[in-house]
Protein backbone atom coordinates (compact mmCIF):
# COMPACT_ATOMS: atom_id res chain seq x y z
CA UNK A 1 0.00 0.00 0.00
CA UNK A 2 1.15 3.77 -0.73
CA UNK A 3 1.45 5.84 1.46
CA UNK A 4 2.95 9.81 2.37
CA UNK A 5 2.65 12.07 4.99
CA UNK A 6 1.56 16.03 5.03
CA UNK A 7 2.39 18.30 7.62
CA UNK A 8 0.71 21.45 8.16
CA UNK A 9 1.15 24.36 9.83
CA UNK A 10 -0.10 27.25 11.11
CA UNK A 11 0.90 30.03 13.38
CA UNK A 12 -0.43 33.46 15.42
CA UNK A 13 2.21 35.85 16.11
CA UNK A 14 2.21 37.23 19.38
CA UNK A 15 4.73 39.60 21.09
CA UNK A 16 8.06 40.59 18.97
CA UNK A 17 9.54 38.21 22.00
CA UNK A 18 7.04 35.38 22.29
CA UNK A 19 5.57 33.29 22.59
CA UNK A 20 3.71 32.51 19.61
CA UNK A 21 0.55 30.41 19.03
CA UNK A 22 1.01 27.58 16.79
CA UNK A 23 -0.72 24.21 15.51
CA UNK A 24 0.61 21.60 12.95
CA UNK A 25 -1.43 18.65 11.83
CA UNK A 26 -0.01 15.98 10.36
CA UNK A 27 -2.07 13.79 7.65
CA UNK A 28 -1.05 10.57 6.38
CA UNK A 29 -2.23 9.44 2.88
CA UNK A 30 -2.38 6.22 1.54
CA UNK A 31 -4.27 4.21 -1.59
CA UNK A 32 -4.65 0.36 -1.98
CA UNK A 33 -3.31 0.76 -5.51
CA UNK A 34 -2.08 3.15 -8.13
CA UNK A 35 -6.15 3.14 -9.41
CA UNK A 36 -7.28 3.33 -5.78
CA UNK A 37 -8.79 6.47 -4.35
CA UNK A 38 -6.74 7.77 -2.01
CA UNK A 39 -7.79 8.30 2.10
CA UNK A 40 -6.58 10.57 4.54
CA UNK A 41 -5.92 10.25 8.19
CA UNK A 42 -5.22 12.31 11.09
CA UNK A 43 -1.65 10.64 12.27
CA UNK A 44 -1.54 13.92 15.19
CA UNK A 45 -2.09 16.98 15.65
CA UNK A 46 -0.72 19.48 18.21
CA UNK A 47 -1.99 23.22 19.26
CA UNK A 48 0.58 25.05 21.40
CA UNK A 49 0.73 28.85 22.79
CA UNK A 50 4.35 28.28 24.36
CA UNK A 51 6.47 28.30 21.10
CA UNK A 52 9.27 30.72 21.86
CA UNK A 53 10.79 31.14 18.47
CA UNK A 54 10.27 30.04 14.70
CA UNK A 55 13.99 28.61 14.85
CA UNK A 56 12.61 26.91 18.12
CA UNK A 57 9.80 25.52 16.20
CA UNK A 58 11.83 24.46 12.88
CA UNK A 59 14.16 22.16 14.99
CA UNK A 60 11.01 20.31 16.64
CA UNK A 61 9.37 19.75 13.42
CA UNK A 62 12.91 18.57 12.10
CA UNK A 63 13.46 16.12 14.83
CA UNK A 64 9.77 15.37 14.20
CA UNK A 65 9.63 14.15 10.37
CA UNK A 66 13.29 12.59 11.25
CA UNK A 67 11.36 9.55 13.08
CA UNK A 68 9.98 6.77 11.54
CA UNK A 69 8.09 6.36 9.56
CA UNK A 70 8.24 10.26 8.60
CA UNK A 71 11.03 10.50 7.57
CA UNK A 72 11.57 11.02 3.80
CA UNK A 73 7.73 10.27 3.51
CA UNK A 74 6.97 13.84 4.53
CA UNK A 75 5.73 16.88 2.57
CA UNK A 76 5.40 20.57 4.83
CA UNK A 77 3.13 23.14 4.06
CA UNK A 78 3.51 26.77 6.13
CA UNK A 79 0.69 29.59 6.61
CA UNK A 80 3.37 32.37 5.67
CA UNK A 81 0.67 35.16 6.86
CA UNK A 82 1.65 35.79 9.93
CA UNK A 83 5.38 37.04 10.81
CA UNK A 84 5.89 33.83 12.77
CA UNK A 85 4.51 31.77 9.15
CA UNK A 86 6.86 33.61 7.44
CA UNK A 87 9.77 33.19 9.76
CA UNK A 88 9.24 29.59 9.83
CA UNK A 89 9.20 29.18 6.15
CA UNK A 90 12.66 30.42 6.02
CA UNK A 91 13.77 28.51 9.32
CA UNK A 92 12.87 25.28 7.75
CA UNK A 93 14.49 26.75 4.29
CA UNK A 94 17.53 26.67 6.43
CA UNK A 95 17.45 23.22 7.82
CA UNK A 96 17.31 21.73 4.23
CA UNK A 97 13.55 21.50 4.29
CA UNK A 98 11.29 22.75 1.32
CA UNK A 99 7.92 23.68 2.84
CA UNK A 100 5.35 25.10 0.51
CA UNK A 101 5.04 28.62 1.62
CA UNK A 102 1.17 28.98 1.41
CA UNK A 103 -0.60 32.63 1.85
CA UNK A 104 -4.44 31.82 3.30
CA UNK A 105 -6.81 34.27 2.58
CA UNK A 106 -10.79 34.79 3.31
CA UNK A 107 -11.84 34.08 -0.35
CA UNK A 108 -12.31 30.87 -2.24
CA UNK A 109 -9.79 31.29 -4.91
CA UNK A 110 -6.24 29.77 -5.37
CA UNK A 111 -3.37 30.21 -7.47
CA UNK A 112 0.37 28.82 -7.87
CA UNK A 113 3.68 30.45 -8.60
CA UNK A 114 5.75 28.74 -10.52
CA UNK A 115 6.01 25.26 -10.15
CA UNK A 116 9.70 25.98 -8.40
CA UNK A 117 8.57 29.00 -6.16
CA UNK A 118 7.15 26.53 -3.76
CA UNK A 119 4.22 29.08 -2.88
CA UNK A 120 0.73 29.53 -3.36
CA UNK A 121 -2.21 31.56 -2.73
CA UNK A 122 -5.00 29.77 -0.97
CA UNK A 123 -8.79 30.00 0.03
CA UNK A 124 -9.29 29.46 3.40
CA UNK A 125 -13.20 28.90 2.21
CA UNK A 126 -12.18 26.34 -0.06
CA UNK A 127 -10.06 24.51 2.55
CA UNK A 128 -12.16 24.22 4.55
CA UNK A 129 -15.46 22.97 2.62
CA UNK A 130 -12.69 20.34 1.01
CA UNK A 131 -11.76 19.04 4.50
CA UNK A 132 -15.70 18.66 5.04
CA UNK A 133 -16.09 17.41 1.53
CA UNK A 134 -13.60 14.35 2.23
CA UNK A 135 -14.79 13.44 5.46
CA UNK A 136 -18.91 13.80 4.16
CA UNK A 137 -17.33 10.92 1.65
CA UNK A 138 -15.52 8.76 3.76
CA UNK A 139 -11.89 9.48 2.80
CA UNK A 140 -11.19 11.45 5.59
CA UNK A 141 -10.67 9.42 9.24
CA UNK A 142 -10.25 11.53 12.56
CA UNK A 143 -10.78 9.03 14.73
CA UNK A 144 -8.43 7.56 17.66
CA UNK A 145 -6.90 10.60 18.85
CA UNK A 146 -7.67 12.07 22.73
CA UNK A 147 -5.99 15.01 22.91
CA UNK A 148 -8.08 18.15 22.78
CA UNK A 149 -7.00 19.54 19.51
CA UNK A 150 -7.93 16.24 18.19
CA UNK A 151 -11.44 16.31 19.57
CA UNK A 152 -12.11 19.83 18.82
CA UNK A 153 -10.99 19.20 15.26
CA UNK A 154 -13.33 16.49 14.65
CA UNK A 155 -16.45 18.23 16.32
CA UNK A 156 -15.77 20.66 13.80
CA UNK A 157 -15.44 19.08 10.40
CA UNK A 158 -18.22 16.98 11.58
CA UNK A 159 -20.43 19.85 12.08
CA UNK A 160 -18.98 21.63 8.61
CA UNK A 161 -20.09 18.18 7.18
CA UNK A 162 -23.71 18.08 8.29
CA UNK A 163 -24.23 21.57 7.38
CA UNK A 164 -22.86 20.81 3.85
CA UNK A 165 -25.43 17.83 3.52
CA UNK A 166 -28.33 19.54 5.15
CA UNK A 167 -27.75 22.30 1.90
CA UNK A 168 -27.25 19.71 -0.44
CA UNK A 169 -23.57 21.28 -0.88
CA UNK A 170 -24.33 24.34 -1.94
CA UNK A 171 -21.26 26.69 -2.56
CA UNK A 172 -22.57 29.46 -0.32
CA UNK A 173 -23.03 27.51 2.76
CA UNK A 174 -19.39 28.17 3.90
CA UNK A 175 -20.08 32.37 2.99
CA UNK A 176 -19.24 34.35 5.69
CA UNK A 177 -22.55 35.85 4.99
CA UNK A 178 -24.50 33.17 6.06
CA UNK A 179 -25.58 32.15 9.72
CA UNK A 180 -23.78 28.74 9.00
CA UNK A 181 -20.20 27.33 10.05
CA UNK A 182 -17.93 29.42 8.23
CA UNK A 183 -14.15 29.76 7.42
CA UNK A 184 -12.13 31.27 10.93
CA UNK A 185 -8.34 32.56 10.32
CA UNK A 186 -8.20 32.12 13.89
CA UNK A 187 -9.02 28.61 14.16
CA UNK A 188 -5.62 27.03 13.90
CA UNK A 189 -6.27 23.25 14.27
CA UNK A 190 -8.73 24.09 11.28
CA UNK A 191 -6.27 25.63 9.02
CA UNK A 192 -2.99 23.33 9.74
CA UNK A 193 -5.12 20.07 9.30
CA UNK A 194 -7.26 21.71 5.80
CA UNK A 195 -3.48 22.79 4.78
CA UNK A 196 -1.83 19.41 5.25
CA UNK A 197 -4.77 17.70 3.43
CA UNK A 198 -4.79 19.65 0.30
CA UNK A 199 -0.88 19.22 -0.37
CA UNK A 200 -2.04 15.81 -0.01
CA UNK A 201 -4.51 16.03 -2.60
CA UNK A 202 -2.33 17.80 -4.77
CA UNK A 203 0.90 15.98 -4.81
CA UNK A 204 1.20 12.34 -5.30
CA UNK A 205 3.17 9.66 -3.47
CA UNK A 206 6.44 11.27 -4.36
CA UNK A 207 7.50 13.78 -1.55
CA UNK A 208 10.30 15.72 -3.80
CA UNK A 209 7.22 16.32 -6.20
CA UNK A 210 6.20 20.15 -6.12
CA UNK A 211 3.27 21.69 -7.06
CA UNK A 212 1.06 21.20 -10.03
CA UNK A 213 0.52 24.54 -12.07
CA UNK A 214 -2.98 24.31 -11.55
CA UNK A 215 -4.04 23.52 -7.72
CA UNK A 216 -7.59 22.46 -7.39
CA UNK A 217 -9.60 23.05 -4.57
CA UNK A 218 -13.08 22.06 -5.66
CA UNK A 219 -14.10 18.91 -4.76
CA UNK A 220 -13.69 15.80 -7.16
CA UNK A 221 -16.42 13.34 -5.76
CA UNK A 222 -19.04 12.16 -8.27
CA UNK A 223 -21.81 14.28 -6.65
CA UNK A 224 -19.66 17.22 -6.46
CA UNK A 225 -19.57 17.52 -2.92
Amino acid sequence: MAHAFFLGIDARSGDASGPHEVAYALIEKSAEGDDAEASYRLNRIRHRTDVASAADLADHLQGLIAEQPYIGRTSLIVNRRSSVGEALVEALRDRGMDPVAAALTDGSGSAAGEPDEMSVSLGGGALVRMLADLHWNGQLSLEGHTSEAASHLARDVQALAEHLDETDGAPEALGTSTAGPTFDPGALHMTSAALATWLGTERSFDPSQHLKGTPQTESSSPEGR
